[in-house]
């Protein structure tokens, strides 16, 4: 089995805690509930008799509460066991503060076989929450914290084995298994529609994915691929959401919470060395022969490669031009115009560059086209073809004006053009928030070779005038002598 090592994760959990707890008698008679749950339909009577249950309850919930602030986890642990096997729909802080004060216990706890029981009353916890969970929801009204959908539930549950079970939960602690937990939780997220992924959780989630991806390597490949550009692409579609928000401060949010995560995903893919061409183009090379006529793999792979600057390999050309004899689009025309331009044939290129656009239906996309081919031509340092490209992509779609300005700042301090392209760095900044984190992480990186520019130019100065100093001195001498 795979073993992971323990990593110190912040608890950015979706889950919160109510100071109230629920109305219990609403749901004497419910006939939803089980056999099981009969407990429940005379308001959750625990095991002492009492003329009024719910301030029985409300007892025990209050006590957790005090004990939950003043950090006695212990004393907390005996009231929390009472709720959580009495009256589990009480409240939501039973799940929200009861996960705190076990991953707390488990912390502190020396004992090894008490540490696993903690654990598997902090798993079981999760599951209580998913069985009860209409229940839990029923009680909160829309739009308030504490609400959850099974999503939620799930992920926060992998977060908390993640960080909790290394070294309590022995052989069964691996990086698979907690992959599986992650993906299981963001899969039902993303499948219950209406909310996204938290930032923090996607970034955990690629850290896991990045673990088993050292440990197996080229076996493991192709699917961290996969999940770098998915990750990738949820932080990013986010990003765009927050441009369209009209409120800023929501806006500024949405950039605090996945801006980072997305910086911290390209680092840690930047450092993998997943995208080694030869190793890339030695597991796409045999795939792409054996699925010349699968359209939807030839295209991945193409997605793939290119993302990771193999877009002028013979195996991305060679997917391009299977792609595109099954049936042309923009992806594969941009394809065939990168094979154009590897043989020299740049009116083909251009061809098929046009092609790429004509094959797009809207505006939007063609705009976006525009920038894949700037990216192609400014790979290829063809910095003046792809500045018009950038700006044809702004003329087919304004809202690409943040984009491709941050991509003129990168042409132009390639050509060590320092001044334009802070200018360019700045307005791209104004020009589309989503982009204002790289603008001015690129802007601090060009202003440091700047400056290291400037001092290069000033011990240049200095040595020519010394050496211009000798010479002179020299010479002086030699006419005397």
């Amino acid at each position: 089995m795979i073993k992971i090592k323990n990593y110190a994760l912040a608890l950015g959990l979706a889950f919160t805690a109510l100071p109230s707890y629920a109305q219990y008698e609403k749901y004497e008679g419910n006939t939803d509930f089980t056999d099981d749950d009969a407990r429940f339909k005379v308001a959750y009577i625990g095991s002492e008799p009492s003329e009024n249950p719910s301030k029985q309850v409300g007892g025990y919930v209050t006590m957790m509460q005090m004990y939950y602030s003043s950090q006695n986890w212990a004393e907390m642990y005996d009231n929390w066991k009472w709720l959580i096997n009495n009256a589990p729909i009480a409240t939501v802080s039973i799940y929200a503060r009861g996960a705190v004060m076990l991953g707390e216990l488990i912390k502190s706890t020396t004992d090894t076989a008490q540490k696993k029981v903690y654990l598997d009353e902090l798993m079981g916890l999760f599951d209580t929450r998913l069985k009860y969970l209409k229940y839990l929801n029923a009680s909160i009204p829309e739009g308030k914290r504490g609400r959850a959908t099974e999503g939620d539930v799930l992920i926060a549950k992998a977060n908390y084995y993640h960080i909790y079970g290394y070294g309590v939960d022995g052989e069964q602690y691996t990086y698979n298994k907690i992959y599986d937990m992650y993906a299981k939780g963001i899969k039902a997220i993303n499948e219950e529609g209406g909310r996204e992924v938290k930032g923090a959780y996607i970034q955990y989630f690629f850290s896991v994915s990045n673990e088993l991806f050292k440990v197996s390597n080229d076996f493991y490949r192709e699917q961290f691929l996969k999940d770098y550009l998915e990750s990738k692409e949820v932080c990013e579609k986010m990003l765009q959401l927050a441009k369209e928000e009209t409120d800023p401060e929501k806006a500024q949010r949405i950039v605090e919470e996945y801006d980072r995560p997305l910086a911290v995903i390209e680092q840690v893919f930047a450092q993998s060395g997943a995208a080694n061409r030869e190793q890339l183009i030695a597991m796409f090379t045999p795939k792409v022969e054996a699925n010349k006529q699968n359209l939807a793999y030839l295209r991945s792979a193409m997605t793939v490669l290119a993302a990771n600057e193999c877009d002028d390999t013979d195996v991305y050309y060679k997917a391009a031009e299977y792609a595109y004899q099954i049936e042309p689009t923009y992806e594969s025309a941009i394809g065939m115009a990168s094979w154009s331009k590897q043989q020299g044939k740049m009116q083909d290129m251009l061809t098929y560059y046009e092609k790429a656009i004509e094959l797009c239906k809207t505006d939007a996309t063609r705009g976006r086209i525009c920038l894949n081919i700037a990216s192609s031509l400014i790979n290829s340092k063809q910095y003046t073809g792809a500045l018009v490209y950038l700006d044809k992509a702004i003329s087919y779609n304004s809202d690409l004006a943040g984009r491709a300005n941050l991509s003129k700042a990168a042409v132009y301090t390639a050509l060590g053009q320092y001044p334009e392209a802070l200018n360019y760095c700045a307005e791209a900044a104004t020009a589309d928030i989503t982009v204002s984190g790289s603008a001015n992480r690129l802007a601090t990186r060009i202003k440091e070779v700047q400056a290291n520019a400037a001092a290069n130019a000033r011990a240049k100065a200095a040595y020519d005038a010394y050496i211009a100093k000798q010479k002179a001195e020299e010479d002086f001498w030699g006419g005397k002598k």
